[in-house]
């Protein structure tokens, strides 16, 4: 039948019209259609090739979404248009043909030359690697270039496919911007980058990165202390995108959330959770990647945990495991972060078992790393805690908090996740 062909020409102009798929379209129906719950992108591929007429039920939701053409082909095929309309209907639906032909040649048409968008994942690829081992006011004004760059080429011309891969390329990096201007104290800053990067996530069906806002949010409400939050953070995320990295990391949050609520058996449940996660990942090409779950990083985080539960010896030996690893060749850190973390647990540990000398020489060794800055603070004034009723009898007490109070005059950053 005629009218099936010229319909889903129709369909297919107006779709490309509005820059929708044909799953999106499905889903647009589905919305529009009460009582429809399922439409497959193969039916709306049946009827835009005219194999097939859009049963009843699919009509209402394709004449609100698309109108026109669409809505007046649905008439005549269904025998509502006086048959003196009927022609002209036909006439103007004949054109649909080739204006979705030449739409579809537009909308595979591009401006970008060959090997950017390689180029490009690359250069995102690297910054997010070269994250553990630079600076936020090193990294920041790189990776915003970055980000000038992608929206550049979201004003050219692009094919569909190309702009949802700049769509999440862009999310990636706001996501990375986010970590630094948390790093840098800028948290409204952090927050503002967070939210792009979500927007970002979602426009481009990245659940991962998605996934990943929500690990922010719960590291943000950790380092305030908002411990509920953070486990309602971590499990919304890991819903998301729980066989990933993020899922990984967002487990290790909540278990970090358990811990400081003293809830030994849900933290370690936790960790389970994460543990269990992490061994069905492949063994990445880049462990510094920012956003890759590495296997070496259970440990970091297991020593924190145990930490807070005050299980003192797992939490040293966890923490020990973890400066060895960050150790290569000649006392170099492989993990600058990980490395100072990991001095600040020992240097907690010793304060409980009343080792105080040890303990404020640990608290030394991190603040000499150059890596403890802004909610690394939070966690280093434990330590400074811990050690105010000694200062009087240990030299290396006096030394740490008066080492302490500059760096907190100062102010830093830490580095969340590492």
């Amino acid at each position: 039948m005629q009218e099936f062909e010229y319909l889903g020409a129709a369909i297919r102009a107006a779709r490309l019209r509005r820059g929708w798929s044909q799953d999106r379209l499905a889903g647009e129906v589905i919305a529009a259609s009460p009582g429809v719950d399922a439409l497959e992108q193969a039916t709306v591929s049946k009827w835009e090739r005219g194999d097939h007429l859009p049963r009843v039920e699919f009509r209402p939701g394709l004449r609100q979404l698309l109108g026109g053409q669409v809505a007046r082909l649905l008439d005549v095929v269904e025998g509502l248009l006086p048959s003196q309309a009927r022609g002209e209907v036909r006439a103007l639906a004949e054109t649909a043909g080739s204006e979705a032909v030449e739409l579809a040649r537009l909308v595979e048409a591009s401006t970008i030359a060959a090997g950017t968008l390689e180029m490009l994942d690359e250069s995102v690829d690297r910054l997010a690697r070269d994250y553990p081992h630079s600076r936020p006011e090193v990294l920041i004004p790189r990776v915003t270039r970055r980000l000038r760059y992608v929206t550049q080429l979201l004003e050219t011309r692009v094919t569909l496919r190309q702009r949802r891969h700049l769509v999440v390329d862009g999310g990636w990096l706001a996501l990375l911007l986010a970590v630094l201007q948390f790093d840098g104290g800028d948290q409204s800053a952090a927050e503002a980058s967070r939210d792009a990067a979500f927007q970002l996530g979602r426009e481009g069906g990245h659940e991962e990165l998605m996934a990943w806002t929500h690990e922010l949010s719960a590291w943000f409400a950790l380092v305030e202390g908002a411990y509920p939050r953070v486990v309602d953070y971590a499990r919304a995320g890991r819903n998301l995108a729980p066989g990933t990295s993020a899922g990984v990391q967002l487990a290790v949050q909540e278990a970090k959330a358990w811990a400081r609520l003293g809830d030994r058996r849900r933290a370690e449940e936790a960790m389970r959770t994460g543990g269990a996660a992490l061994a069905r990942l492949p063994t990445p090409a880049h462990p510094d990647h920012h956003f890759v779950f590495d296997r070496s990083k259970l440990s970091f985080y297991t020593a924190t945990v145990y930490v807070w539960l005050g299980v003192l010896d797992q939490a040293e030996e966890h923490a020990l495991h973890v400066i060895d690893q960050c150790t290569i060749g000649d006392g170099i850190g492989r993990w600058p972060t990980r490395l100072t973390v990991a001095h600040i647990d020992l240097g907690l540990i010793a304060a409980r078992r009343g080792e105080y000398a040890e303990a404020a020489e640990r608290g030394l060794l991190a603040l000499g790393s150059g890596r403890v800055v802004s909610s690394t603070l939070e966690w280093v004034s434990e330590l400074d805690g811990a050690l105010s009723s000694c200062q009087g009898e240990v030299r290396e007490a006096r030394e740490f908090h008066e080492r302490y109070v500059t760096a907190r005059r100062t102010g830093g950053a830490t580095r969340p996740g590492e």
